[in-house]
């Protein structure tokens, strides 16, 4: 191993305006299906972290959201599946320039942030 390299990626940060902290903490639960860890001492208040496989997602509280372009993706089994998922709970489903291997769009949370959905073609799981 090198010591100067850089080995994962280990959580990355969204964030919310104070104001929608309770509609963005619920919509990460029930229309992404994450689960909630337990912040640890130290942590800053306000927002909640996330796990999404072995890494985490955290959210901050913020007054200047969201960044322009800024976004995180997430791999799902099933696009159209998981599509019609966010539609039902009210989602607007942004179209993405194709790339092969990739069937991918973009969703928002209650709070503007921009996350990418992809399904890698060809993927076993």
């Amino acid at each position: 191993m090198t010591p100067d390299k850089v080995l994962s990626l280990e959580h990355v940060t969204v964030t919310t305006p104070e104001e929608l902290e309770d509609e963005v903490l619920t919509w990460y639960l029930d229309v992404l299906g994450l689960e909630r860890v337990e912040k640890p001492e130290g942590a800053k208040p306000g927002g909640g972290w996330f796990l999404i496989g072995d890494r985490q997602l955290h959210l901050m509280i913020d007054p200047h959201n969201p960044p322009k372009n800024a976004h995180f993706c997430v791999r799902v089994g099933d696009l159209d599946s998981f599509v019609a998922k966010l539609r039902a709970n009210g989602c607007h489903i942004e179209q993405a320039a194709q790339v092969p291997g990739r069937r991918r769009c973009f969703t928002r949370d209650p709070a503007g942030n921009s996350i990418e959905i992809v399904a890698l073609q060809g993927a076993s799981d």
